[in-house]
């Protein structure tokens, strides 16, 4: 399974990349908890990879801002984006392999 990474962009149109880690996903699990009023775990995808990325800032002490106000006013986060790694699989290789060659030629 390949890690994902996310890109927060705020306001400034400064861009963060963070890694969220399985203690980061544990402690929107509590947090939910802890705060019913948020719903239940299915009614909250919204708010999973924002909340990810803004605990994984917080463990690695990248920021001091609080939920609140990572998530609204002059401080908050425009977006929260997975970063999708674009190099190529070993499928994709030989996608051009026979592209642009001599076709019906005899092999021997």
């Amino acid at each position: 399974m390949a890690i994902q990474k996310l890109r927060i962009t705020f306001q400034d149109a400064t861009e963060v990349d963070v890694t969220p880690t399985l203690e980061d996903t544990l402690a929107f699990e509590t947090t939910l908890r802890k705060n019913p009023q948020w719903g239940s775990l299915q009614s909250n995808a919204v708010k999973l990879n924002p909340f990810r990325a803004w605990n994984a800032l917080r463990r690695s002490r990248q920021t001091e801002l609080t939920w609140e106000q990572f998530t609204s006013g002059d401080t908050a986060a425009v977006a929260v984006e997975v970063i999708h790694d674009d190099a190529p699989t070993d499928d994709t290789e030989d996608a051009d392999l026979g592209k642009g060659g001599t076709t019906d030629q005899p092999t021997s």
